[in-house]
């Protein structure tokens, strides 16, 4: 991932990624006559890691804080399949054997307790907000009153246009003041997203300290980047409280480069030091060089349908009511959402993690071709047939993931539906640490940069 300390370089297991100075500038591809001695990467031919298994029971381990729980479940909620969206339900066959509609209501139901449980947090941090500041009007107002006396009085207020006991109002009050806390330390992107737990959480105040709060502060942005590109129209909860939408970060969440210090910034702008203008188009499948190419696709294993997987022996499918193939789920069986990562400017990349022992991390997918020198290209071969994945000019996130000479990933080939794919498989990854991969000895043979681990 993009850093400011120019030493360091990007890439993969037993063969790596680097950022080539000539594809900053946008050139066309140099592609080799004969063939050269280049700079070539190979996925791994390990097998893939085996997930851990489960620490038997009578041994203690570490779990979770309550507040670790929280955060990493407003990543899961921002990352989710569910917009924050109200959708107004129809009359619809409810009988048992109209299962479909069944279902249909069943995740209508869910999106809508989704959207009024993101709202409730919201309006009640708000009104906490507001008895504060009619608090201070009373005070403002009568000189002689004093702060105890005023809460009292907005209280029994509150009370009557609630209907409720004080006592009763108080414990809510509690809770409520809770997300007031967060969302001024996290911004109103925390109580969108944080999720049922967010009720219990406030409610026994387990966690609320400084440090707590201080890292919830650092988060804010990376939670309103994630948050924008890929709920845009998560805003529009606000609009119920008076506060206009801000559209700050758009696009895809990969376009924006986030940081400790400072705001998120395009990821153009960490390229400005090089020659030219810096285009990457953000793609979620391999593209095939026509020139290189025509309409084949050089990686194809088998032409044959249904596809059955080599690791498993189960179908493959894109559609998740035929596929039985559970290799990779959150990479392939109609998952298209992009991957719980972010760019991170620093000194160590980060990620959103945590990516379990055996875990996808993602797919190294560019412009699949061939003849291209003096480059960075991954290296495949199918067959009599050998092609080249080249991320100069579109890719994804894999591009920018660093070296190192003990990685927590690896590239492992798969085939999915009949075509080798090239995948980055975790080693063991905690949330918030830098995902890397080994690039290989030969990687940097003939190269002006060496390895700086040591």
């Amino acid at each position: 991932m993009p850093n400011e300390c120019s030493s360091r370089s990007k890439g993969v297991s037993d063969g790596g990624l680097r950022l080539a100075k000539a594809a900053a500038s946008q050139p066309e591809p140099p592609r080799a006559a004969s063939p050269q001695r280049a700079r070539r990467l190979h996925p791994d031919v390990k097998g893939i890691p085996q997930r851990k298994r489960n620490q038997d029971a009578g041994i203690p381990a570490l779990r979770p804080s309550s507040w670790d729980k929280l955060v990493q479940g407003i990543w899961e909620q921002i990352h989710g399949p569910f917009e924050i969206i109200y959708e107004p339900f129809d009359t619809m066959n409810t009988a048992t054997d109209n299962f479909r509609d069944v279902s249909s209501l069943c995740l209508r139901v869910i999106k809508a307790s989704r959207f009024c449980r993101s709202l409730e947090a919201i309006v009640q941090a708000h009104w906490v907000e507001c008895f504060d500041t009619r608090v201070e009007a009373v005070l403002q107002r009568e000189a002689a009153t004093s702060r105890t006396q005023a809460r009292k009085l907005i209280l029994g207020e509150a009370c009557r246009d609630f209907g409720w006991a004080e006592k009763y109002l108080r414990n809510k009050m509690g809770i409520w003041r809770g997300y007031r806390e967060i969302k001024d330390a996290g911004g109103w992107v925390t109580l969108a997203f944080a999720g049922a737990g967010l009720y219990r959480f406030c409610k026994y105040r387990i966690g609320f300290d400084q440090p707590s709060m201080s890292q919830l502060r650092r988060l804010r942005k990376r939670f309103e980047v994630a948050a924008g590109t890929l709920h845009p129209e998560w805003h529009k909860l606000l609009s119920v409280i008076g506060v206009s939408p801000n559209h700050e970060y758009h696009g895809h969440p990969h376009d924006w480069v986030v940081q400790d210090d400072g705001d998120p910034i395009p990821l153009a702008v960490t390229y400005q030091h090089q020659p030219g203008p810096f285009i990457y188009r953000q793609i979620t499948e391999s593209i095939i060089d026509q020139d290189a190419w025509g309409g084949t696709d050089p990686r194809r294993i088998s032409q044959r349908s249904p596809y059955t997987c080599a690791v498993c022996g189960c179908i493959q499918s894109d559609d998740p009511s035929t596929n039985q193939c559970t290799c990779f789920p959150d990479l392939y069986g109609d998952n298209t959402r992009p991957r719980a990562v972010q760019v991170f400017r620093t000194k160590d990349g980060r990620n959103n993690g945590p990516f379990e022992r055996g875990a996808a991390v993602g797919e190294f997918i560019g412009l699949i071709t061939s003849g291209l020198s003096g480059i960075d290209v991954m290296e495949g071969r199918v067959g009599d047939r050998s092609y080249q994945i080249w991320q100069g000019r579109e890719g994804n996130f894999t591009r920018f993931i660093n070296h190192s000479c003990a990685p927590n990933c690896q590239f492992q080939k798969f085939a999915w539906l009949g075509v080798e794919r090239v995948i980055l498989v975790s080693r063991g990854i905690e949330a918030e640490r830098e995902i890397t991969v080994d690039y290989g000895d030969k990687y940097w043979e003939k190269l002006e940069k060496r390895c700086m681990c040591g």
